[in-house]
Parts: structure tokens; C-alpha cells; sequence
């Protein structure tokens, strides 16, 4: 769902309810999307890699962001 939103640009709602929470660790993860764009170790390194390298294009593309540094891009994704 995030590399879907994100690098192919395709809105995106994301609706749960409480009844679908198994895991208290879930809701702690979707408030971390939510306050910083971001949740700790949700991709391994090397996908991680590929996704920021690819939003790194996005940005260029949308905004004219020139150089691109990881900071930039996640204030790009919580600004679109």
C-alpha cells in the first residue's frame, strides 16, 4: 500500500475499525505513518534502499527537487 501511494502515485484511503486490530503493535505502526511518515525496520535495507531511491525520482519529477536528500523527500511525501 505504501509503495503504491508513494512511487506510483495512485491515491490511496486506508479505513479500519477497532475490530480489525489483532495486534496492538498495528496501531502503533499506523500511528507512526501518521505522525512521522515513517515506522522503523517496516522494509529491509535493501528495499528500503529501492523505495527512497525511487521517491527520490517522484520528487525530482513533481517539485524540482534537485539534489534530493532523504529528509526532503519525507517532508515531500507528508506535504502531497
Amino acid at each position: 500500500m505504501l509503495i503504491k501511494a508513494g512511487v506510483d502515485g495512485k491515491q490511496t484511503v486506508f479505513l479500519f475499525s477497532d475490530n480489525q486490530i489483532k495486534e496492538e503493535s498495528f496501531v502503533e505502526d499506523i500511528n507512526m505513518i501518521l505522525n512521522t511518515g515513517d515506522v522503523p525496520n517496516i522494509f529491509p535495507a535493501d528495499e528500503k534502499a529501492d523505495v527512497i531511491e525511487k521517491m527520490q525520482t517522484v520528487a525530482r519529477v513533481e517539485v524540482s527537487i534537485n539534489p534530493v536528500r532523504i529528509t526532503t523527500v519525507m517532508k515531500f511525501n507528508l506535504n502531497t
